[in-house]
């Protein structure tokens, strides 16, 4: 590893700051990583039991291919760690009604085969041999989407950390960041809640819902959102898996519903991928009681037998909404030596194995397949990650 006098300061350890600190430390910059809290840590959005990891993106090509790319990485580090912790279990992609050109589900499934994929098709007749707890009438169509699953999130993130610390990433935690230490046009590291100062040639935020907060010039491109998750036990955990229950979303463009198979303890995780409610990340709240009988109401209609089932558990996961939907990982400009990653709207954990090149690419000033959209703009319309749920169309 070569060495470098340019040294590294990020501010997160969650996915976005964990693979950028490995990236840019196999690159030979002294890294320290920053986090307020004991990491993994429990608020962030990539702390949590499950992520999906899907190629499904309706129409857009862009994050398919980008997708397919970080599943290769999927596969590679569940070859290379001790455990495997993304779980090859297909991805379930029901419609409400038949798959229509222009439909998430239609274009997704269009977009799979162009590019040699072979997604079983599913309707009432798949659902009732080979899904028996879906309710078979209420989706006709959909398919089963070849190469995709969920990854275990958390214990993901602990094992970026522990390559970190081998790599030699120096890891901070318990002190906060309070804000940044600016020169004249340029960022010159942090200073910390406690008020100590770390100095540094470049900055990297990817402290996720807390990156508005911190680098407030983020701000009209970046907010913080409040998503509910619920989890429902069931009795005979093995019912609840793939290949009988694999990883899905019901008619998630129009409904928002999407959901896991069964944990080892028995957990079935339930999330909404919507619209939310912006909120401070220091002040999420508590999922509503109205969310859960919303949520009763869909298992109802959509999976019978999970409808009466238990509440074992509930988390309000923040997600760093991106106005467009697109991540932000870029130089600011104005502010020499800070970088932003973030803005990963509720579907950037799947690339982790990607997100790390794309920062350091930044950071260093070089071009990349991905940069492009990621790139910093201008605030514009409100619009939406094509498997995104608004009530109204577009943001509130």
């Amino acid at each position: 590893m070569n060495g470098r006098t340019d040294s590294v300061v990020i501010v997160g350890a969650g996915v976005f700051g964990a693979t950028a600190a490995l990236e840019l430390r196999n690159r030979g910059y002294p890294v320290t990583l920053v986090d307020r809290a004991p990491v993994p840590h429990i608020d962030a959005s990539s702390t949590d039991v499950s992520k999906m990891i899907r190629m499904d993106y309706g129409a857009d090509v862009f994050y398919h291919e980008l997708a397919e790319a970080a599943l290769d990485g999927w596969e590679g580090w569940n070859a290379d760690w001790p455990v495997p912790l993304y779980h090859p279990e297909g991805f379930l992609v029901l419609a409400a009604g038949a798959m229509q050109p222009g439909g998430f589900e239609y274009e997704s499934h269009r977009v799979l085969r162009e590019r040699g994929y072979d997604p079983q098709r599913v309707d009432g007749a798949y659902l009732a041999e080979h899904c028996p707890a879906w309710n078979a009438e209420r989706y006709a169509d959909g398919y089963l989407s070849p190469r995709g699953g969920w990854a275990e999130s958390g214990a993901v993130v602990a094992r970026l950390l522990e390559l970190c610390a081998v790599a030699g990433v120096t890891l901070r935690t318990g002190d906060g960041v309070a804000g940044l230490l600016e020169g004249d046009a340029c960022v010159e590291g942090v200073h910390l809640e406690s008020g100590e100062r770390i100095a540094a040639t470049h900055v990297v935020v990817a402290a996720g819902a807390w990156t508005p907060v911190l680098v407030p010039w983020t701000a009209p491109i970046l907010r913080s959102v409040a998503q509910p998750i619920l989890h429902f036990g069931v009795d005979r955990p093995d019912e609840w898996r793939a290949p009988h229950f694999p990883p899905f979303a019901a008619d998630i463009s129009g409904t928002g519903w999407y959901g896991f198979p069964a944990l080892a303890d028995g957990r079935v995780k339930l999330g909404h991928h919507g619209e939310g409610h912006a909120v401070h990340p220091d002040d999420r709240g508590e999922v509503f009681g109205e969310h859960v009988a919303y949520a009763r109401s869909f298992l109802a209609e959509s999976i019978p037998a999970l409808a009466e089932a238990p509440l074992v558990g509930t988390r309000v996961c923040l997600y760093c909404d991106a106005f467009d939907g697109d991540l932000l990982i870029d130089r600011v400009p104005g502010h020499e030596g800070l970088v932003v990653a973030s803005g990963g709207s509720g579907h950037g954990f799947k690339f982790a194995p990607v997100i790390g090149g794309i920062v350091a690419d930044a950071l260093e000033g070089y071009d990349n397949r991905w940069s492009l959209r990621f790139r910093w703009r201008d605030a514009g319309p409100p619009a939406r990650e094509e498997a995104r749920f608004y009530t109204s169309g577009e943001r509130t």
